[in-house]
């Protein structure tokens, strides 16, 4: 039988050409009235989550800074290879860590819960979340995790904030085969405004109703 699912929100920043990340890398793409808004959908949030490769990309704490909060998120991250070296932010401070994989028999070193599936699914981990009280989820990356969730159709908003840069070339928000004529996805804008920055516009959309 069929479980629950969390709420699931999607945030990220991007290019104005749709990139999150530079060829190079770079990724610092949010001012601070945008890094804000992200500090206060993790503390409204009871998990946040990455993939692997964001992980070992950034080395990212996935806390929350610079704004009262009673609580910090569980971190999620979602990981076929379970590479890590565990001296990354996120194995070496609080709060809990939980790794969801595919991979089965390995030797987990790190500082995290490890929980094996049949597969990576998203709906796969939002339902073993929802059994664990998580009932509000924040999607942070990268390009693979939320074309991932968009492909399964397994989130209730998306949140983007358009950053003035272009960069030509780069990681895109979704990062994936690309969806067929009848698999393209088509949400409804539910809000828009400028950022208090005066230079970023931050736009929220939501799926169709069905």
């Amino acid at each position: 039988m069929r479980v629950g699912l969390p709420y699931i929100i999607i945030f990220s920043t991007m290019s104005i050409d749709g990139r999150i990340a530079s060829a190079s890398g770079f990724s610092r793409l949010s001012c601070p009235y945008d890094k804000r808004r992200q500090m206060m959908l993790r503390c409204d949030s009871d998990a946040v989550i990455v993939g692997g490769n964001t992980v070992r990309h950034d080395n990212p704490l996935l806390t929350i800074r610079d704004i009262k909060c009673n609580k910090n998120p569980i971190r999620v991250i979602i990981s076929h290879s379970l590479k890590f070296d565990n001296s990354l932010n996120i194995f070496t401070q609080p709060p809990k860590t939980i790794i969801y994989t595919d991979k089965r028999e390995a030797e987990i070193p790190y500082n995290a819960e490890v929980v094996t599936l049949e597969n990576t699914s998203i709906c796969l981990i939002m339902e073993d979340l929802y059994r664990r009280g998580i009932r509000k989820v924040l999607i942070e990356g990268g390009g693979k995790t939320i074309y991932r969730a968009i492909e399964e159709n397994c989130f209730n908003e998306l949140r983007v904030t358009i950053s003035p840069k272009l960069f030509g070339n780069g990681t895109s928000l979704l990062e994936g085969k690309g969806f067929q004529n009848d698999e393209i996805k088509e949400l409804v804008l539910y809000d828009s405004k400028v950022c208090e920055c005066k230079n970023e516009i931050h736009l929220i959309y939501k799926k169709h109703e069905s």
